[in-house]
């Protein structure tokens, strides 16, 4: 058979194992198995723009995520890791899915099927939501992860892509690649996580050896070509980055700062319907950062309490029902640090002038003027760290060591807080980069020379394939 693109030889055997470890779990000797392959993804600049509803630039990349998938008779979903450090769940296929405690990886798994259950119910393919659920098969899953965990590198996304695509196969049930990646967009709000839509975008719409310029709200994607001389060295500072965890309320803390932004500017320049700073820009036609910038100074403090009252003053509207938009309500509501300030004008900064970049390197990078897009890259690290205050001090050093080893640019990627940087440089320069992140980063960490743990740690990653599912039986 003709396969999708994305999958090799050693995907085909993974999953064909995975298959086995199903088919082997009771009589489903004559099942149809389907499996999944998503990519995580790099993202080369647009950093916490995505949930702004503002464009980002990521590249899909040759790590993926397989799920392999069997229907069962029962009404539930039977879940195996091929890791045996993570443990097997099992749970029912409900109108709502329960989670289980925060931090639980099958929390993902039940995020994606909750999604596919969401979106079918709203799309009313099924009279009614019972309907819909009374016609769901369950399914035996066995997932196989070999994008780095906690690496900001978009594991969740592989894995919730992966897992809503083979429980879709299943139950036959389809969608255009667009309308999935805006179905999984919103999958990590059900385990906390205010995310935007990038990464799943970017593991479902990959394509092989371009980048992806991407917009939101809808989803629109341009496809950048990767010069043929540009290699992207990726290396993980080894700081778990769990959005999942710790990191969550750093992250969500961005989230309301960005949306009480985006309120105060608008109410600012009279515009109606203003909820994220896309929003803003989208209604502000020849917009730059420096002057939107200017507006939202002259129209409220730098930083603002975390109990709303001010914030509320300024915008004419009740302090309850601003903390119910902009925290949410129930077990995923946001929980403020009442000590710490928000900030509101330095976040804003980064978002708007991060867009601009963006936009910038879109046109750049298909130019393959690898240079300008360094600069950018090393522009967006230092808001990153300045205004959005997301980077560490491991992180400032790996980027330092890959600028040094001759990168024509570096930059945190992800979320930051930990995780991974994606260095740009020319594909003759790239040992020489991979050499100074061993020499100035890893050999302090492993105390002595480059070990195998650091060669595990840093890689030249290229741009694939996105999502797809193949049927076993055809493979």
């Amino acid at each position: 058979m003709n396969l999708p693109d994305g999958w090799d030889a050693g995907e085909l055997a993974r999953a064909a194992r995975l298959g086995a470890l199903v088919r082997a779990g009771g009589d489903r000797a004559d099942a149809r198995i389907f499996a999944a392959r998503a990519p995580g993804r790099v993202n080369l600049i647009g950093e916490h723009t995505d949930y702004s509803g503002l464009p980002v630039m990521p590249v899909a990349i040759d790590r993926s995520t397989i799920v392999v998938a069997a229907a069962i008779t029962t009404a539930e979903i039977e879940l195996a890791n091929a890791d045996p450090g993570w443990s097997s769940r099992r749970f029912a296929i409900e109108r709502r899915i329960p989670p289980y405690e925060t931090g639980d990886w099958a929390n993902y798994v039940k995020a994606a099927i909750q999604g596919v259950i969401d979106h079918f119910a709203r799309r009313g393919r099924f009279s009614t939501p019972a309907t819909l659920i009374d016609n769901l098969q369950g399914a035996s899953m066995v997932v196989d992860g070999r994008v780095p965990p906690a690496a900001g590198l978009s594991s969740s996304a592989a894995l919730t892509v992966s897992t809503a695509m083979a429980f879709m196969a299943v139950n036959e049930l389809e969608l255009d690649p667009i309308e999935t990646a805006t179905m999984v967009a919103r999958s990590e709000w059900y385990v906390g996580t205010r995310a935007g839509g990038m990464d799943q975008a970017a593991s479902i719409l990959g394509r092989r050896d371009h980048a992806l310029f991407i917009e939101f709200d809808p989803i629109r994607v341009r496809a950048v070509k990767m010069p043929a001389n540009a290699a992207l060295v990726v290396a993980d500072s080894r700081e778990l980055a769990d959005k999942s965890g710790m990191v969550r309320a750093e992250y969500n803390r961005r989230v309301v700062e960005c949306a009480l932004a985006a309120r105060i500017l608008g109410c600012a320049l009279k515009l109606d319907g203003v909820t994220i700073l896309g929003d803003v820009v989208r209604a502000s036609p020849g917009w730059n950062a420096a002057g939107l910038v200017e507006k939202l100074a002259a129209a409220a403090p730098a930083r603002l309490g975390a109990d709303l009252k001010e914030a509320a003053s300024i915008l004419g509207v009740s302090q309850v029902a601003l903390e119910a938009e902009l925290l949410g309500q129930g077990s995923t509501r946001i929980a403020l640090d009442s000590n710490r300030p928000l900030e509101i004008l330095k976040r804003a900064r980064h978002v708007l002038s991060e867009t601009e970049r963006v936009i910038r390197a879109a046109d750049v990078l298909e130019a393959g003027r690898l240079d300008e897009m360094g600069k950018l890259m090393d522009a967006s690290h230092q808001s990153l760290a300045d205004d959005f205050e997301c980077s560490t001090g491991r992180l400032d050093a790996i980027v330092e060591c890959a600028r040094r080893g001759g990168a024509f640019g570096a930059r945190l990627t992800g979320a930051g807080f930990g995780g991974s940087i994606v260095a740009l440089c020319d594909v003759a320069s790239a040992d020489a980069v991979i050499e100074s992140i061993d020499r100035g980063y890893y050999a302090k960490l492993d105390t002595g020379a480059p070990s195998e743990k650091s060669e595990n740690s840093r890689a030249v990653l290229h741009a694939g394939a996105g999502a797809s599912v193949i049927d076993l039986r055809m493979a």
